[in-house]
Formats: structure tokens, sequence, C-alpha cells
């Protein structure tokens, strides 16, 4: 019950960020939401030992997010990153005294706004893309992640028999990865019926099934995370969800993905 009262809560908040927000507000919101699955994922590290710069890092995850947007000074998400790294390596040295605690410090830094605001962050790609097309890619983008994700729950819990990863995450099968490749399709297919109809009939299977792929994969790699950390949920910050980084990480591998997919088949560039 508490998972689907927090839904009903969220999703029209995120309707309303997508469809009626301005898009530098689209953007801000992005970078919260964002940031705070970092701090989390910072948090999960501190646990099995590790010492990260928790600040610079958050700091950069922000930068990375919000360079998606093309408003930020000096172009592209390189420069926070190099930053971030100008900062760290020499701050690790300073501060730890044996070379595993340096490198812990370093990757445990710069590994989260990587792994999370280099590619979570390119919701903001898709939004900052010329409307239309930017508001409809990051619609199609949440229906078929959510879709395959509530579909992948619901098939692995009912008829889910083959483990997809067991060392990674017991309860995900093979199953459940169908029900997200079914999901995510019937996602796509409604997005073009629905508001997206210049999306061609004959892509929506294969950007669905892919949408579908990448969004369970993101979940997977969030586990590993969790599973080396020894950690059931990232934060208990939404209750039946677990916290932002559990709510968001089918985000991981799908905004990439459906950008380039955009970029090289639907877009100018094709």
């Amino acid at each position: 019950m508490q998972r689907l009262l927090t839904a009903a809560v969220l999703v029209p908040l995120l309707y309303g960020a997508i469809k009626w927000a301005p898009p530098k507000v689209f953007y801000g919101i992005a970078v919260v939401v964002i940031v705070g699955a970092a701090w989390e994922c910072y948090r999960m590290l501190r646990t099995r030992g590790s010492s990260p710069l928790v600040l610079p890092g958050l700091l950069a995850t922000g930068a990375v997010v919000w360079s998606y947007s093309g408003l930020a000074p000096g172009g592209g998400a390189m420069p926070p990153v190099l930053l971030l790294l100008l900062l760290v390596v020499p701050a690790a040295m300073a501060l730890e005294s044996t070379p595993e605690r340096i490198l812990g410090t370093v990757v445990g830094t710069v590994f989260p706004a990587l792994f999370i605001g280099a590619t979570m962050g390119m919701v903001v790609a898709l939004r900052a893309l010329p409307d239309p097309d930017g508001e409809d890619l990051v619609m199609l983008l949440f229906v078929c992640v959510v879709l395959g994700d509530t579909l992948a729950y619901y098939v692995g819990r009912s008829v889910g028999k083959r483990p997809l990863a067991p060392s990674i995450s017991p309860k995900k099968t093979w199953e459940g990865l169908a029900g997200a490749m079914v999901g995510a399709a019937f996602g796509a297919l409604l997005a073009h019926l629905w508001f997206y109809q210049r999306l061609p009939l004959a892509h929506v299977l294969p950007l669905g099934l892919l949408l579908g792929v990448t969004g369970a994969l993101g979940d997977l790699a969030e586990s590993v995370i969790k599973r080396a950390c020894s950690v059931k949920d990232s934060s208990g910050l939404l209750p039946g969800h677990g916290g932002i980084f559990d709510r968001t990480d089918n985000l991981l591998l799908a905004p990439p993905v459906l950008y380039y997919y955009y970029v090289w088949f639907l877009g100018a560039g094709r």
C-alpha cells in the first residue's frame, strides 16, 4: 500500500514537471533529484569503508547534470569531472595514509559523479532538445521505464523462477526481464498512439525493447552497489520504494540509449 500511495504522489508531480514546468525548472528538479541519488550512493560507499569527498563529489555531479542543458559555461560534462579529479587526487594524497586508501577515496569520489551524474543526467540532454521532441522524448522515456519496471516487478513476483543474476540480486529473474521488455515496448506503442505520433511505428518495438533492457540493467547495476555495501535500500526517504536512487536506478542507462537512438535514427542526424 505504501508503494502505491508514494507512486500516486510522485507520478502527477513527474507529469507536471515534464509537461508544464519551463525547461529551466525541469533542469533544476533533475539536478536536485540526481544529486540526491548520488548522495545516497556516497552514503552506501561509506558503509564499506570508503572515504569519498562527498561535498566536491555532489557539486561535480550537479555541474555535470546541468552541463547537459547547454546553459553551463565551458560546455559539456568533461570540465566538472576534470576539476573534480584535479581537486580529489591531491586532497586524497594529503588526507589518507596508504596508497590503498588514497585510491579508495579517489575512486569513491569520482565514481558517483560519473556513474549517476553523467548517465542519469542525460535526461536533461533529452529535455534540452528542441520542442516538441524534447518534451515528448522525456515523456516517452518515463512511460517506457515506469511500465517496464512495473511489469517486471509483478511478472517476477508471480511467475519468476529462473534467476537472472543470483550473486547480485537473487529475486530478479529472466521472467521479470521479459516483463520489463514487454512493458517498455507497450509504453513505446502507447507513446506512438497518445502523444508522440511522430515516432515511426517501425521504431516502436526496437526502441521499447532497448529501453526495457537498459532500464532493467540500470536496476541491476544499483543492486551491485547495494550488495557490495550490504544494504537493502539506498535510504528510507520514499516509503515503500526505498530511496531516491532505488526509485531512479532504471534511468542509469536508458537516457543515453534513448538520446543517441534519437540522434542516429529519429532526429536531424538520421
